[in-house]
C-alpha cells in the first residue's frame, strides 16, 4: 500500500472486467433463448394439437353415458302415396277445412263489412261504406243482410251516382267541361253511358241545349243487368258495384234462356209484332204488351248462344211482375224499363240470366 491506497494488481482487475462480461453475456442468452424455447414449444402444438386437449376418457366419464354411434344407414319409407292426414303422436292435428267452417268464415266476414260500412256512414263517408257493402254483396250472406245491403247500395247509388252530386273521392263518377263541338251524344259515347242519362243526372231539359265550358256529371259506364230467375229480380251494376234493384215478370215453362246476352238494339214507344202471330199493335196503343221501352238483346253464351227473339220490355199487365207468363221475354213495370232503358247501352252492356 502506497500512500494509503493498495497497488494496483492486474490480476484482480482482470477478473472484475471478466466477471462484468460474463455477467452480461449470461443475460443476453438468457434473452435469446426464451423466444427459441416458445418457438419449439409452438413448433411441437402444430405437429400434434391434441397433445393439449382434454382427456377424451375424462370427458365421456364427465358427461355420462352416451348413445353409441351407428354407421347403419337411415331406414328408406316405402314407395307409395304419402298421406298427409296423419301427425305424428302428440303433435297437433292440422285443423281440416269444412264447408260449415267456411261456411262460418264467409258470415263473419259479411258481418264484419256490414259492420264496416254502418260506421263509414256514421262518419259521412258514403264512398266507403258503398265499397264495403259492395263486397259484402259478393259473399252469401243471409236474406235479411241482403235485403238490408241492397237496400242500402240502392240508396247510395240514387245519391252517388244518379243525382247531380260528386265526391272528389268517388271512382265511379267525374266532372266534365263541355269543349266546343261537343254534344251530349258524344260525350256519353265517350263514358259508355247515354245521353239519356247525362240529362237526367244533370238536369238538362233538352239535350240539344249545351254550352262549351259548361261543367257537367259524368258517369264511368257501362252498366250492365243481373237478372236471377229464382226471384225474378234485375239488378244494375256500374262496374262490380251494385246500383239498383227491380223486380221482373219471366217467360211460362222456364222459356227464358239462361246464359250472357248483349244489349242490341233499343227502341221507345215500339210496334209490336206478335212473335207467334197474330195483331200487330201500334206504338203508344194502351194495349201494346211492351210499353214504352224496347231493350233488345242477342245472345252470347250459354243457352241464349244465337238467340235474338227476346228483349227486356215494359208491360200493359202489371199484375204478371214476379210471374213466369211470357213468352220467354222479361217484364217490368213501365217506369222500371225507362230507367233502365236510360242505362244501358247498345254493344256495351251485358245482361246475364241466372238460374
Amino acid at each position: 500500500m502506497v500512500g494509503g491506497k493498495r497497488p494496483f494488481s492486474f490480476r484482480k482487475e482482470a477478473s472484475r472486467v471478466g466477471g462484468y462480461y460474463r455477467r452480461r453475456h449470461r443475460k443476453s442468452r438468457t434473452l435469446w433463448v426464451l423466444p427459441a424455447t416458445a418457438s419449439a414449444a409452438l413448433a411441437l402444438w402444430w405437429i400434434n394439437p391434441a397433445a393439449d386437449m382434454p382427456d377424451p376418457e375424462i370427458e365421456r366419464l364427465a358427461l355420462g353415458p352416451q348413445p353409441a354411434l351407428t354407421t347403419d344407414r337411415p331406414e328408406i319409407p316405402p314407395r307409395g302415396p304419402v298421406r298427409t292426414d296423419v301427425s305424428e303422436k302428440g303433435a297437433t292435428p292440422r285443423p281440416k277445412t269444412t264447408p260449415k267452417s267456411r261456411e262460418t268464415t264467409t258470415s263473419t266476414r259479411a258481418e264484419s263489412l256490414i259492420a264496416a260500412g254502418k260506421q263509414a256512414l256514421d262518419r259521412k263517408d258514403p264512398v266507403a261504406a258503398r265499397a264495403h257493402f259492395s263486397e259484402a254483396m259478393t259473399l252469401d250472406v243471409d236474406a235479411s243482410q241482403a235485403d238490408f245491403v241492397r237496400g242500402e247500395l240502392s240508396r247510395l247509388g240514387n245519391e252517388l251516382i244518379f243525382s247531380g252530386r260528386i265526391l272528389p273521392s268517388d271512382p265511379l263518377v267525374s266532372r266534365y267541361i263541355i269543349q266546343p263541338g261537343d254534344s251530349l251524344a258524344k260525350i256519353a259515347k265517350k263514358f259508355s253511358i247515354t245521353d239519356d242519362l247525362i240529362a237526367q243526372i244533370n238536369g238538362i231539359r233538352n239535350k240539344n241545349i249545351i254550352r262549351a265550358g259548361q261543367a257537367i256529371k259524368v258517369v264511368k259506364g257501362p252498366f250492365h243487368a243481373k237478372v236471377d230467375k229464382s226471384d225474378y229480380s234485375l239488378d244494375i251494376y256500374l262496374g262490380t258495384t251494385f246500383v239498383k234493384h227491380f223486380r221482373v215478370g219471366l217467360g211460362q215453362d222456364d222459356s227464358t234462356p239462361t246464359g250472357e246476352w248483349k244489349v242490341a238494339t233499343k227502341l221507345k214507344n215500339p210496334t209490336f209484332y206478335p212473335p207467334r202471330g197474330g195483331q200487330i199493335i201500334a206504338a203508344n196503343d194502351p194495349e201494346n204488351p211492351l210499353g214504352e221501352r224496347w231493350i233488345g238483346l242477342a245472345g252470347v253464351s250459354g243457352d241464349a248462344v244465337g238467340q235474338r227473339r227476346y228483349g227486356i220490355h215494359g208491360t200493359s199487365e202489371p199484375e204478371s211482375i214476379g210471374k213466369s207468363v211470357s213468352m220467354g221475354c222479361i217484364r217490368m213495370y213501365n217506369a222500371d224499363v225507362e230507367a233502365v232503358y236510360n242505362y244501358l247501352v247498345e254493344s256495351k252492356s251485358t245482361v246475364t240470366v241466372t238460374d
